[in-house]
């Protein structure tokens, strides 16, 4: 609630901890610059026009927000590991799908993962990660239609060649495999699917629609939400 004055309450000064943090004109005021999950303490004294200023409030604490980070658990420098329900052939390795290189460079020579069953679908890539982890997120990579100079992948690019037109993603519940995300129509390289956290060891995309008679992707991200206590 606003306070009032003889003269006219102008402005606020709005003290943390016992230190001057700002002087807001209205009751409203942003606190930056703040340690994620902490308490502070705040009291506020009300000011006139001629800086005539009232005593210090009683105090009001408040906790800020715990932060959140995330990373990719799906790649193998941090111990995931890649398998296929089938591959061509050793030129287009299944490991090629998390050693963070996106673009498919090298493609037939290692760069991207091929199946062995053209007209043939569903197939799948599994991603077994190193123990259980929450996820909210993954990236599909796909082949561009340049594949011979591929560029890095932006959330824009999108082929008509020989692509990965639809996929679900799984995860595993300890029994079954739950779809935790269903795409189709899918003309992007790069395509993002975001899902209610989910608590899993391993996941599975499951490639459902394909240009040109075989699934091929070129990196699989799973992102790993993080809360920062």
């Amino acid at each position: 609630m606003a306070s009032t004055d003889n003269v006219g309450v102008t402005s606020y000064k709005v003290f943390r901890g016992g230190t001057l943090v700002g002087s807001p004109a209205t009751t409203s005021f942003n606190d930056t610059g703040l340690t994620a999950s902490t308490s502070y303490s705040y009291t506020l004294a009300a000011c006139d026009a001629v800086n005539n200023c009232s005593a210090q409030s009683n105090p009001v604490s408040a906790m800020t927000m715990p932060t959140t980070t995330s990373s990719n658990i799906a790649l193998a420098s941090v111990g995931a590991v890649a398998s296929a329900s089938s591959i061509y052939s050793s030129a287009y390795p299944v490991e090629a799908v998390n050693n963070n290189q996106r673009s498919g460079v090298n493609w037939a020579n290692g760069g991207g993962w091929n199946d062995a069953t053209i007209n043939t679908q569903p197939d799948w890539v599994q991603i077994n990660f190193n123990g259980t982890k929450t996820i909210d997120r993954v990236v599909v990579y796909t082949i561009q239609d340049n594949y011979t100079s591929p560029i890095e992948p932006t959330n824009s690019l999108t082929f008509n060649t020989y692509g990965v037109t639809g996929f679900t993603v799984q995860g595993w519940n300890g029994s079954t495999w739950i779809t935790l995300a269903t795409v189709s129509g899918n003309n992007l390289v790069k395509r993002t699917v975001s899902f209610a956290a989910f608590t899993t060891d391993r996941i599975r995309v499951n490639v459902t629609g394909v240009l040109d008679g075989y699934s091929r992707i070129t990196e699989i991200e799973a992102w790993e939400r993080r809360v920062m206590l």
